[in-house]
């Protein structure tokens, strides 16, 4: 009997070992993960403070466009200013979307549109391949 018990606390020792493997496995992943989003968010949050930047120049150009159109004196050298701001601040954009583009961990299926992990190669709810 007491080989018995001998076995069954190896195995059970075995089980708890590979079981804590897993949980750390586990929580290292979600660590990860949560890392990953926190780093999207930052980077959504600068397309945000960048899109808001890029509204109030179109409304400076707006003004500006229509004061000529209206016969008022507007200077070319601060409209072509203005216009190079906006042309900068949307290439900023664009870049940090790609960023968030190549940071993502998944893809969506151009067949069904669902996600899909960057390491698929079909779809997993459709088949497609990726």
């Amino acid at each position: 009997m007491e080989q018995k018990t001998k076995d069954i606390m190896e195995k059970i020792k075995a089980t708890a070992s590979i079981a804590a493997e897993a949980a750390g496995k586990a929580a290292e992943a979600a660590g990860k993960k949560a890392g990953e989003v926190m780093e999207i968010t930052k980077l959504n949050l600068q397309i945000f403070d960048l899109n808001t930047e890029i509204e109030i120049l179109y409304k400076e150009i707006g003004k500006m466009v229509y004061n000529t159109h209206a016969g008022q004196d507007v200077s070319a050298e601060e409209l072509e200013l203005k216009l190079n701001q906006l042309d900068e601040k949307r290439e900023m954009a664009a870049a940090i979307k790609e960023k968030i583009s190549e940071r993502r961990t998944q893809n969506k299926c151009p067949n069904c549109g669902k996600e899909c992990d960057k390491d698929d190669s079909f779809c997993r709810t459709c088949g497609a391949q990726l």
